[in-house]
C-alpha cells in the first residue's frame, strides 16, 4: 500500500480540507504511481473562497502600488530559492523532463519581477475637453473650459484563474502575480491532473506577506468547482487557459465579465526554399517534441516548399532519431510521457487517421503506456485530422507547398491563430509571410514555442480573447475610470 502525501487548499489564509473530507489522486503519468491526495472541493469550499477574496479585494484595492511592489518582489525572493522543488514536482505531476520544468520556473519565477514593476509603472491620463471646441465653434476664441477629465485603472475586484496541467506552474502564476499587481484577489483553480504546483504558488505568496484572502486556491472538478467560478456575479474577470470547447462553454456561462482566454493552437511552420534548413529544421523538431508536443504553442504543422522537401525530410528524421524518450526526472532526458490517457488516444486517433488517408509514417508512430514515440508524418493533406485540428502529441506532419501564396492559405486554413512561424532570408518574404498568416504571433526564423515576456501573447480566431504578459494584461485586470471635474463650479474652503 502506497502511503501517499496528503495535501491542503488556502482558503482565507487557512490551509484546509474539503468541506466534504473528499480527496482525489495525483498521479505521475511517467510511473501510473499515485503521488499525493488533494481536496476535491464542494460548492461551499468555492462559496467560502469567493467571499474571503471579496474581502480581501478591499484590502488589496487599498495597498499603494509601492506595497504591492514589494510583496511580490519578495514573493520572487522566496520562489528564487525554491526553483529546484517547484521543477521537481513539475516533472512529477506533469511529466514534463527536469530540464523542462526548470524552464518554466524560469519563465514563472520572472512573473514576479516583472508585475511589481508594471504596476508602478501602469497609468491613467488626463484628456483635454471638446468644450474648447464647442467654444471656438462659436465664436468665443478666448473662450476656455472649466472641465478637467482623468481616467483612472482600478482594480476588478475579484479574479478567477483557470490553469491547464502542462505549465501548471508557469501559466496560472501570470494570472497571479498581475492579478495581485493590479490590486485584486485572486482564486486559483489548478488543473486536477497538476494541483500541486498551483498549491506551491500559493504557499510562495502567502510567505511573502499578501493579506490574508489575498491568493485562495480551490481543487477538484472543472465541471463544478470551475463551473461554479465562471457563473459567480461575484468574479470579476475570469484568466483561462485550455481548450476552444471549455473556452465556448466560458463565454456562454461567465455572463458579462472580463474574460482573457488563450484556447491553444494549430501552429504552421512555413519552410521556403531559401530558409536555413539546418535552423529549420531544429526549430520543428523543438515545435514538435518540446514537452513531448504538449503546448499550445507547439509546431503542429510543418509546411515545406516542394524543391527542398526530400532535403528537409532527411534532416527531420534523423534528428528525430536522435531525441532520447525517457525518465523525466533522468537529466539525459529530452522527452517525457503524454500527461494522460485522453491526451494519448487524441494522438493515436490522428495518427491512424493520418496513416489511413495516404500518409506516411516515417519514424516512430508506436506508443507504450504514457510515451509516444516522437514521430515524422511525411504527405500530410489537409482533409487528415493531425491538420485539421491540434494534436497535443509529439508529432510532427509535413505537408509541401508550391507558392508562397499556398503556404499562407495552408497556414490560414484553421479556426486557430495563436502562434505561426516560417523560415526564409528574403526580408520581403518574411514581412509578406508574417503579415498574410493570420495569428497572435509569427515568428520569422525561429520556432513556434518561441515567445517573449515583454510582447503580448494570445490569439486569433478561436485561440483566445485578449493578451497576457506586461502592460498587455494589465488591461483585462482593471477597470477604467473617467472621472470629470468642473472646477468653476467647487467651492474651496
Amino acid at each position: 500500500m502506497i502511503s501517499l502525501q496528503t495535501r491542503k487548499v488556502l482558503i482565507d489564509g487557512d490551509w484546509r480540507s474539503s468541506s466534504s473530507g473528499a480527496v482525489f489522486q495525483v498521479v505521475n503519468p511517467a510511473s501510473g504511481e499515485p503521488i499525493f491526495q488533494v481536496p476535491k472541493c464542494t460548492l461551499e469550499d468555492v462559496k467560502k473562497a469567493i467571499d474571503a477574496a471579496k474581502k480581501a479585494s478591499k484590502i488589496m484595492a487599498g495597498l499603494p502600488v509601492g506595497v504591492r511592489a514589494q510583496l511580490l518582489k519578495k514573493a520572487g525572493e522566496i520562489a528564487e530559492s525554491r526553483k529546484e522543488e517547484i521543477a521537481r514536482s513539475i516533472a512529477q505531476e506533469c511529466g514534463k523532463t527536469i530540464r523542462e520544468a526548470r524552464e518554466e520556473v524560469w519563465f514563472s519565477n520572472i512573473h514576479y519581477g516583472d508585475a511589481a514593476a508594471e504596476v508602478m509603472r501602469y497609468r491613467g491620463a488626463v484628456l483635454p475637453s471638446t468644450a474648447d471646441q464647442v467654444a471656438t465653434s462659436a465664436g468665443d476664441l478666448k473662450g476656455g473650459t472649466s472641465k478637467r477629465i482623468l481616467v483612472t485603472k482600478e482594480p476588478i475586484g475579484v479574479v478567477a484563474v483557470i490553469s491547464p496541467w502542462n505549465w501548471p506552474a508557469d501559466i496560472p502564476n501570470i494570472g497571479l502575480s498581475f492579478g495581485l499587481a493590479a490590486g485584486n484577489a485572486v482564486i486559483l483553480k489548478p488543473s486536477s491532473y497538476t494541483p500541486i504546483s498551483g498549491l506551491l504558488l500559493a504557499e510562495i505568496y502567502e510567505a511573502a506577506g499578501f493579506p490574508k484572502g489575498a491568493v485562495n486556491v480551490v481543487t477538484g472538478s472543472g465541471g463544478e468547482v470551475g463551473d461554479a467560478l465562471i457563473r459567480s456575479p461575484d468574479i470579476g474577470a475570469i484568466v483561462f487557459t485550455g481548450s476552444v470547447e471549455v473556452g465556448e462553454e466560458i463565454t456562454r456561462k461567465a455572463g458579462i465579465k472580463k474574460l482573457l482566454l488563450e484556447l491553444g493552437g494549430n501552429g504552421p511552420i512555413v519552410v521556403m526554399d531559401d530558409g536555413n534548413l539546418e535552423h529549420a529544421v531544429e526549430a520543428s523538431a523543438v515545435g514538435a517534441y518540446y514537452l513531448a508536443g504538449q503546448c499550445c504553442t507547439a509546431a503542429e504543422r510543418i509546411l515545406v516548399q516542394e524543391s527542398i522537401h526530400d532535403r528537409f525530410v532527411e534532416k527531420l528524421v534523423e534528428r528525430t532519431k536522435k531525441v532520447i524518450m525517457g525518465d523525466p526526472m533522468k537529466e539525459e532526458s529530452d522527452m517525457g510521457p503524454l500527461n494522460n490517457e485522453p491526451s494519448a488516444k487524441k494522438v493515436d486517433q490522428h495518427v491512424s487517421d493520418a496513416r489511413a488517408r495516404g500518409a506516411k509514417i516515417l519514424t516512430g508512430g508506436k506508443r507504450d503506456r504514457l510515451f509516444h514515440e516522437p514521430t515524422v508524418i511525411d504527405k500530410v493533406t489537409p482533409d487528415m485530422l493531425v491538420f485539421q485540428e491540434e494534436t497535443f502529441g509529439p508529432i510532427a506532419p509535413i505537408t509541401t507547398f508550391s507558392t508562397m501564396e499556398e503556404a499562407i492559405d495552408l497556414a490560414n486554413a484553421t479556426p486557430y491563430g495563436l502562434t505561426a512561424a516560417a523560415f526564409t532570408s528574403s526580408l520581403r518574404r518574411a514581412f509578406l509571410l508574417a503579415e498574410g498568416i493570420k495569428a497572435g504571433t509569427v515568428n520569422i526564423n525561429e520556432t513556434t514555442n518561441y515567445w517573449e515576456q515583454q510582447a503580448p501573447f494570445g490569439g486569433n480566431k478561436k485561440s483566445g480573447l485578449g493578451r497576457e504578459l506586461s502592460n498587455w494584461i494589465m488591461e483585462d485586470l482593471t477597470d477604467t475610470k473617467t472621472i470629470t471635474f468642473d472646477i468653476e463650479k467647487v467651492v474651496d474652503r
